[in-house]
C-alpha cells in the first residue's frame, strides 16, 4: 500500500510549505493541476487566466526547481479540460507521472501518445463515470485512479467519501487486473483499509493530512497504519 499525500497549491508559497512537510517523510506528493475550466476554483500556477505565473515558467524553463525537487517526487493530476496543453509543461517542471482526468478530455488517445516515452501515465475517473470510458486505453496506463466522489465533487478536499466507490475499486480491480488501482478523495484512518480489502493499492490523501492540526503527525499515522 502506498500513501500519496495530495496538494490543491493555493500559492507558490503554500506549495513550498507543503512540500516542505513532507520532504523526507513522503516519496511521492500528488500535485492536483486545476486552471478552473473543469473544476472551480482553480489553483496555483493558474489562478490568473491573464497573467502567467512567472515562478512557474522560471520551473518550466529550469531556470529554478521545483520546490524541494532533490528530496520528494511529484506527479501531476489534470482535473482541466484538455490535459494536452498543460502536460508537457508540467513534464518540463519534474512530474514523474501524469494523472489525466478522463472527463476533461475526449482525446486521451492523443495524451497518451504525447506523453509516452517521457513518463508514466494515469487515468483517473469519478465515481459516477462508468469504468468502460477507460477500458480502450487500459493497456497503455499504469495507474487507474478512482475518485471517491462524484464528478460534480471533483476539485474539492474535505468531502466525505461517497459508499459507491467500494464497488467502483472492485469492479475495477476485476476488469483490470494488471493495472495499479489508486483511489483519491475522502481517504481516512478509519477507511483505507476497507478501500484495501476493496481492491485499491495506492491512497490518495488530502484533508485528512492538511486538515488535520499536525500534517506531519497525521502522515506518520497512516503510514504506521500502512505498515502494521
Amino acid at each position: 500500500m502506498e500513501i500519496i499525500p495530495a496538494i490543491i497549491p493555493k500559492s507558490f508559497a503554500d506549495l513550498e510549505d507543503k512540500l516542505g512537510s513532507l520532504a523526507k517523510r513522503a516519496p511521492l506528493a500528488q500535485i492536483d493541476v486545476l486552471d478552473g475550466s473543469l473544476t472551480s476554483p482553480s489553483a496555483w500556477p493558474y489562478q490568473s487566466a491573464s497573467k502567467p505565473d512567472r515562478t512557474f515558467e522560471a520551473i518550466v524553463k529550469e531556470d529554478k526547481g521545483f520546490p524541494f525537487w532533490q528530496d520528494i517526487e511529484f506527479e501531476a493530476h489534470f482535473m482541466v479540460r484538455g490535459p494536452e496543453r498543460l502536460a508537457a509543461d508540467w513534464i518540463s517542471a519534474g512530474a514523474s507521472r501524469i494523472i489525466v482526468q478522463i472527463e476533461g478530455t475526449q482525446h486521451l488517445g492523443k495524451v497518451i501518445e504525447a506523453v509516452s516515452g517521457r513518463v508514466p501515465i494515469g487515468v483517473s475517473l469519478a465515481v459516477d463515470t462508468p469504468s468502460a470510458a477507460i477500458k480502450t486505453f487500459a493497456s497503455d496506463v499504469e495507474v487507474i485512479q478512482c475518485m471517491g466522489w462524484k464528478f460534480s465533487h471533483l476539485g474539492k478536499q474535505g468531502e466525505p467519501l461517497d459508499p459507491a466507490v467500494f464497488e467502483k475499486i472492485r469492479g475495477l480491480r476485476r476488469d483490470f487486473p494488471e493495472v495499479i488501482i489508486s483511489v483519491d478523495g475522502g481517504v481516512t484512518l478509519e477507511n483505507f483499509r476497507d478501500l484495501a480489502a476493496a481492491g485499491a493499492e495506492r491512497f490518495v490523501v488530502g484533508s485528512a493530512i492538511w486538515e488535520s492540526g499536525n500534517p506531519r503527525e497525521a502522515l506518520a499515522k497512516f503510514q504506521e497504519s500502512q505498515e502494521s
